[in-house]
């Protein structure tokens, strides 16, 4: 398992670092609208796998409109009018798919969670590409978010002893917890002296430590669903990881919450 999660991150980085540094946004954002459908497609069979029916075509397309209209710049009241479209898409739908009226909250319910936690969620990242230092608000991104996600496994692995939260992950520690919450920390100093110079030392700190919370929120969150799905993984895409969604879980939380500082002015 351990040489599967190397290989893999050894395949993917490399082309993953070129998009960045010499790829166009859009093309950027073409990588993401593949990871929205991937990643979809991945909630909504896990979601099957737990005795519900979402209306998955509707929300596959809905989900990768909705990044769309993030990438575009959409103004809140169009973005509004598209989710309450959405909406009406779905319930209207329904009246035609659904033979026991019981089941028409819970599958309107988990279509439109999917539309907005995969396409809402991960769109934040194409939307961060593209504005004046995009490539910079990537890299550093993925290198805290990432630093995070290597510092838990190898901390935990190594002296996890107290259990984070075993009700819904039973092999996350709180040690494991603050060795990522560190390895985020230092990943953001780490960025300011190699290629974010103007970041100052109070927001790499504020910066590392909300990134570094908020990636392991994320984490937790779709452990919760694949608990709450009966399900291991969320797939098998990435070997030694699982599915997509298993390796992106944290950047759908740290992706907003960076577009949120870069917004008010903190980064």
């Amino acid at each position: 398992m351990h040489l599967k999660r190397v290989l893999s991150a050894a395949a993917f980085l490399p082309p993953f670092i070129l998009l960045v540094q010499f790829g166009t946004p859009f093309q950027f954002f073409l990588l993401v609208c593949v990871a929205i459908l991937v990643g979809l497609y991945e909630f909504y069979v896990i979601a099957g796998a737990g005795g519900l029916r979402p209306l998955a075509p509707i929300g596959i397309a809905g989900g990768l409109a909705l990044g769309c209209l993030q990438f575009l710049g959409a103004s809140v009241p169009w973005f509004t009018l598209a989710l309450a479209g959405l909406v009406v898409l779905v319930l209207t739908s329904l009246l035609f798919a659904v033979r026991d009226p019981k089941e028409a909250a819970s599958r309107a319910a988990i279509t439109l969670l999917g539309m907005i936690y995969v396409g809402g969620l991960l769109s934040f990242p194409a939307v961060l590409r593209a504005m004046a230092p995009g490539r910079t608000y990537i890299f550093y991104l993925a290198l805290v978010t990432w630093a995070g996600d290597v510092g838990a496994f190898y901390v935990g692995s190594a002296c996890g002893r107290r259990l984070l939260y075993p009700s819904i992950s039973p092999h996350k520690t709180v040690e494991g917890g603050l060795g990522g919450l560190l390895a985020s920390v230092l990943a953001s100093f780490l960025a300011r002296l190699w290629f974010w110079e103007t970041l100052g030392i109070a927001q790499s700190l504020s910066l590392g430590l909300g990134l570094g919370i908020m990636g392991q929120v994320g984490d937790l969150c779709e452990s919760m669903l694949k608990r709450s799905f009966g399900v291991k993984d969320a797939g098998s895409l990435i070997p030694g990881h699982g599915g997509l969604l298993d390796r992106v879980d944290s950047l759908l939380f740290t992706g907003p919450v960076l577009y949120l500082a870069v917004l008010a002015g903190w980064a």
